[in-house]
């Protein structure tokens, strides 16, 4: 053995997935884990150094000798079927199976090259575990976001999508063997940051029950859904602006906003995380109605008014330059600017005033963006329609 091979060889030997699932498991169970990923490596009939390394660092991991390898690699070269079917028995109602398919994937994916073969046989592994379509795409999805080491990516994943198939803890031994820094991010982020606080309006609405935000939505909230909806590639940024991925029309811009594009991901200075959210049209805002909805499976929209004027004194958090919806004036969206004017009990309000010279910073245009114009949401009652 050459000195290179050698010293590769004790690379491997001190590597290992530190809090791997299985290592905690009986031998019997790592060996059937063992055997069922090096069916991987034989897919494509040609198996690799990469793939035979990620099984090597699995075997450490598990506490288990390193000559075992070429057990391994024969059993994949001549492969037994009870082994297999004890294998798929001892899998089929335990975590440890997305811990598999993670692996598996893992190794398929090691020389750069997905092959037909090993794709095939994966598939296979996800129908014998009874893994759901969902689960599927959930576990394609964690891998591809550890294979690009897309950190942010899986924080996200794991801690705002309130997932109910999988922990982030079974996959801890992958955050800390790519140093993926979760645990700092789950100190900064761990907080639930849309906790709205509500009030009940005593102001003429279409509802006479309507609990409304206290204070408009912030920028550590719009972020938070921002970021969501980037990753999730359902929207494209291009010179500071947000669009959809279907047409050119302009959602969101940093320029009329504290909120900035930086490293792949949306931020916001903590001094200016609390302040109102600008720089949105009413069409980002029904995403963002949308996004709380998917996320809580809780309704809100925009307040709506069906008079002509507004207690501004009811709200504990005055409504200046916010969005809203009045039914009075057929429909329309609108936005509210006391201008000039001083703060009196209540505002009476037209159209035009609204949209007076005084007030053209406002409209009613659904594309509409602007530096001081955000929103607040009320809340829908579950029973309603």
């Amino acid at each position: 053995m050459d000195l290179l091979n050698l010293l590769n060889k004790v690379k491997i030997q001190t590597l290992s997935f530190e809090k791997h699932p299985v290592a905690k498991l009986d031998d019997e169970i790592k060996i059937h884990y063992l055997n069922g990923l090096s069916l991987i490596m034989i897919a494509d009939e040609n198996i690799k150094d990469e793939e035979k390394e990620y099984l090597s660092i699995l075997i450490n991991s598990f506490g288990l000798s390193d000559e075992l390898l070429d057990s391994f690699i024969e059993f994949a070269k001549n492969p037994d079927e009870k082994a297999i079917l004890e294998m798929m028995k001892a899998f089929m109602n335990k975590e440890i199976k997305y811990n598999f398919m993670i692996d598996a994937m893992m190794i398929a994916n090691k020389d750069g090259e997905y092959h037909e073969n090993e794709k095939a046989v994966i598939d296979n592994y996800f129908e014998m575990f009874k893994i759901t379509e969902d689960e599927k795409k959930d576990l394609i999805k964690i891998f591809e976001m550890f294979h690009k080491q897309d950190g942010n990516g899986l924080f996200l994943y794991f801690k705002k999508t309130n997932n109910r198939y999988m922990d982030e803890k079974l996959f801890e031994y992958l955050f800390k063997y790519y140093n993926i820094d979760f645990t700092y991010e789950l100190i900064e982020y761990g907080k639930e940051v849309f906790d709205f606080e509500l009030f009940k309006a005593t102001f003429p609405t279409d509802d006479e029950d309507m609990e409304i935000m206290v204070k408009p939505v912030n920028n550590e909230q719009f972020v938070e859904f921002l970021n969501s909806d980037y990753l999730k590639n359902k929207v494209v940024i291009k010179k500071g602006k947000i669009y959809t991925i279907l047409d050119e029309d302009i959602l969101f811009d940093t320029e009329k906003s504290a909120i900035i594009y930086q490293n792949k991901k949306f931020i916001v200075d903590e001094d200016k995380k609390q302040n109102k959210a600008t720089g949105m049209n009413i069409r980002m805002i029904n995403r963002f109605i949308k996004f709380l909805e998917e996320k809580y499976n809780k309704k809100y929209e925009l307040p709506k008014f069906k008079e002509r004027y507004l207690y501004m004194n009811d709200f504990k958090y005055p409504m200046y330059n916010e969005f809203y919806y009045s039914i009075f004036e057929n429909g329309y969206y609108y936005t509210y600017d006391r201008c000039n004017k001083s703060s009196n009990d209540i505002w009476f309000y037209t159209p035009s005033m609204i949209m007076a010279p005084i007030c053209s910073d406002e409209s009613t245009h659904d594309n509409y963006l602007s530096d001081k114009v955000g929103f607040r949401l009320v809340k829908v009652d579950e029973g309603s329609n």
